[in-house]
């Protein structure tokens, strides 16, 4: 494999980006009057958004057709030079032709390329003999169109991606594009690409097709905010612009209408105000030596240029787009997270950031290095609807800390141990920087952090004590105090400020997480998903022995008192004293917003689905039982999705995997994990109920990271000489659910990787809530801590 492609690292997650929708609203996602509408603040139920899933991508593609397209996001050709092509005879036979076919959808290729590319270099003179060409931007040669129709783009940045443009409009490269012996064209690659277009003759929808590729190459582009394609056949067209404000289409227009024919073609070169087609602080570095080789990537930050720069996730082009890259910046990994941000949002990442190590570095919390918006010159790349409902900004922010996916891990022990702390720096932000995290997953709980040297800064002097720490009966100097997890990605969390039981921020009112591991109740809006979740039987856990000598001797006698569970209470709440139905019916009537325990409980699926499919080294062999349990476990949660909050009493699809009988969850299991098997049966029976609903509640926020960590705590103690040894990034197989989507990797490093081709995936994420902030930070505000979030130079180890 060569230096600059990126390992595919094995996920067990399905391929969705963060879902958001409010809780409060009622109406479905539609797709209407040349926008997608999903883009609003409404209740959400997209499938996966990956380049591989052309079905549900084409679904939401197509767009009624809007009447204003052409004034609102095409910009006019002058009208002479509209006029000069338009008596051009070979313009006109062109044409011709395109309006006779029938029904040969191949016999439109040459022609409408041909045509496009000479109406191309005639807007491309013109404009190099402007006086503002130099603000324009121009590339060196016109823009080209090819009939690639028989061949995919090459160098797709994560998996494979087998969508055939019929023409592609590729940035002009005299000589270097290879002709196939067809006479099509092959091998164009995705970072070349400037537009589309999509023929058909007879049937399907050219529209719907065209704008799944802009899809696929708004996701390998980086660079590219805006995108314009079209789609063509022998009657009229239709142009297609895509964005993350969403998808507008044009009208179908005759082909007699050059005037707009030649609106499109000049738009890719000067688009009108407000559709930036370019962010021109990224740009493709194609190998020495390997023309159209698959590109690193340079980008421009405030504190440098990162270099080497690899895509390792891709988010939805058609929302906030986000897009992660591991890169250089002055000798050190770094990851680099850009996504175009809704302005309407409360809270930003890089502001939480700040705040969670305003008073010193807060061990396993990411820091960063740079949050800034991304401009063009002096100019932010904004992008606005037209009728205001929705701005996004681009935003970026260079993260100084890396770490590892938890299917990495090396043994169980070490897996459990950053689960631990994942739980224990969960509590502490929430209760000392008051920052709830809300999107808990596989995906943003890392381990093995590689941390960013930290010298002379400050240190939070309340920083709680870690797995270590009591592990060792001994607490380690602050300064040394390093955590076994590394917490990132808080662009879906919130404050708790003003969170009392009658003053509900409208952030913890929406429901917010990753499908996979999102909790019960945030993915159906309510405090219960099912009758089951009235059944209280589980106390808080009781330590003995050792484990509970060093929980005391670490955590104090106080704390571990202070969870202790009363004759009649469970987690110190009191179960009901009613029928099912009455608590039920009560149920409904008291509010939902999201809760500490639901991001506790998102840390278990977390744990459940990282044990489930990571092997064991002394027994890797699966067992006919074993494979048919784990196939249909683990179908459940790759399919679980947050279902529209109209659907009425949801049963979570997931209950049932915590109420498993002990040896059916067992025998799910190798043989070298069935005690694994008995802490998730333990665990699950904690996480299980509906604690809102008690008469009382738990009157502690944390009492489930309580539970957790002292049932993960009892476990490591007694295994500490037997941790489970694995085999790092091999994963256990699955019938469904595990192709190559895309590409999560790791935030930092990809090692112990095998099994190249199985699936890593993400989720999705769409707008929230809240009063417009659009704060700028600088990294002197940033930091915190004096030089706490600077990165030095060094060798990478």
């Amino acid at each position: 494999m060569s230096s600059y492609e990126q390992p595919r690292t094995p996920s067990p997650a399905p391929a969705q980006e963060t879902e958001v929708a409010n809780a409060v609203e009622t109406s479905a996602t539609t797709v209407s009057s040349g926008t997608l509408s999903g883009h609003m603040s409404s209740p959400i139920r997209r499938p996966g958004f990956t380049a591989h899933n052309r079905k549900a991508i084409e679904e939401l593609a197509r767009v009624d057709a809007s009447p204003a397209f052409v004034e609102d996001h095409l910009k006019a050709c002058p009208a002479s030079l509209v006029k000069a092509i338009e008596e051009r005879s070979d313009v006109q036979k062109w044409i011709a032709y395109i309006i006779k076919v029938r029904t040969k959808e191949a016999s439109l290729y040459e022609p409408v390329a041909d045509l496009l590319s000479t109406i191309s270099k005639e807007v491309f003179e013109y404009l190099q003999r402007t006086p503002n060409r130099d603000k324009l931007h121009l590339p060196a040669e016109p823009i080209v169109f090819l009939d690639h129709h028989r061949y995919a783009p090459k160098h797709f940045p994560v998996g494979k991606v087998e969508d055939k443009p019929d023409i592609i409009g590729a940035t002009g490269r005299d000589g270097v594009y290879k002709k196939a012996r067809d006479g099509s064209y092959e091998g164009v690659p995705y970072h070349c690409i400037e537009t589309i277009v999509e023929a058909k003759a007879i049937y399907g929808d050219g529209q719907a097709q065209a704008t799944r590729y802009a899809f696929n190459i708004q996701q390998a582009r980086p660079d590219r905010p805006g995108f314009y394609c079209l789609s063509v056949g022998p009657g009229s067209f239709q142009v297609v612009y895509s964005s993350p404000i969403g998808i507008n289409a044009s009208e179908h227009k005759p082909w007699s209408d050059c005037r707009t024919l030649c609106a499109y073609i000049y738009s890719l070169y000067d688009p009108p105000a407000g559709h930036i087609l370019y962010d021109r602080t990224i740009v493709p570095k194609e190998p020495a030596g390997v023309p159209l080789g698959k590109p690193s990537w340079t980008i421009q930050t405030a504190d440098g240029p990162c270099t080497d720069a690899s895509i390792i996730f891709l988010g939805d082009p058609w929302s906030r787009r986000t897009t992660v890259f591991r890169a250089v910046l002055k000798g050190r990994t770094v990851i680099i997270k850009e996504s175009y941000f809704d302005c309407g949002r409360r809270y930003e990442e890089g502001e939480l950031l700040t705040l969670a190590h305003a008073e010193g570095f807060l061990p396993g919390v990411v820091r960063y290095v740079v949050f800034e918006d991304v401009k063009n010159g002096d100019e932010p790349i904004v992008l606005k609807r037209k009728n205001g409902t929705l701005t996004r900004k681009k935003r970026r922010v260079v993260l100084a800390d890396t770490g590892e996916d938890l299917t990495l891990a090396k043994s169980v022990n070490d897996l459990l141990m950053a689960v631990y702390d994942m739980l224990e720096v969960h509590r502490t932000l929430a209760r000392r920087r008051q920052i709830l995290h809300r999107d808990m997953s596989l995906f943003n709980v890392l381990m093995y952090p590689v941390w960013a040297p930290h010298p002379g800064g400050r240190y939070f002097k309340d920083a709680p004590a870690l797995i270590d720490d009591v592990l060792q009966g001994e607490l380690r100097p602050i300064e040394k105090r390093e955590a076994r997890c590394l917490l990132i990605d808080l662009d879906n969390a919130a404050l708790l400020k003003n969170s009392k039981a009658d003053k509900i921020p409208k952030e913890l009112q929406c429901r917010t997480g990753t499908p996979a591991y999102i909790a019960r109740c945030v993915a159906s809006g309510t405090l219960y998903s099912s009758s089951t979740n009235f059944f209280w039987e589980a106390k808080m856990p009781e330590l003995t022995g050792r484990a509970k000598d060093l929980y005391v001797s670490l955590y104090g006698n106080d704390r571990y008192e202070r969870y202790k569970d009363g004759p009649g209470t469970f987690h110190g709440g009191v179960v009901p004293q009613e029928m099912r139905d009455e608590t039920a019916e009560r149920a409904d009537q008291l509010p939902f917003y999201h809760r500490w325990e639901y991001d506790a409980e998102s840390v278990f699926w977390t744990m459940y689905a990282a044990l489930l499919r990571v092997v064991p080294q002394a027994s890797p062999q699966e067992s006919p039982t074993s494979q048919t349990h784990l196939n249909q476990i683990w179908k459940v949660l790759y399919e679980h999705d947050i279902p529209d909050k109209e659907v009425t009493k949801f049963e979570d699809s997931r209950n049932p995997m915590l109420t498993l009988h002990r040896s059916v969850l067992a025998s799910t299991w190798l043989p070298a994990m069935q005690d694994v098997a008995k802490l998730v049966y333990d665990i699950a029976k904690h996480v299980s109920p509906a604690y809102a609903v008690m008469t009382p509640p738990p009157p502690h926020d944390d009492h489930l990271h309580e539970a957790m960590q002292r049932l993960i705590l009892r476990y490591l103690v007694d295994h500490r000489d037997n941790p489970i040894p694995l085999i790092p990034g091999r994963l256990r197989p699955v019938a469904s659910g595990d192709n190559p989507i895309v590409n999560r990797g790791t935030y930092g490093h990809s090692k112990h990787v095998e099994n190249a081709s199985k699936r890593v995936s993400k989720r999705r994420r769409d707008v929230s809530d809240g009063a417009q902030s659009t704060r700028r930070i600088t990294r002197e505000a940033s930091s915190g801590g004096g030089s706490a979030l600077k990165i030095v130079e060094e060798t990478e180890p």
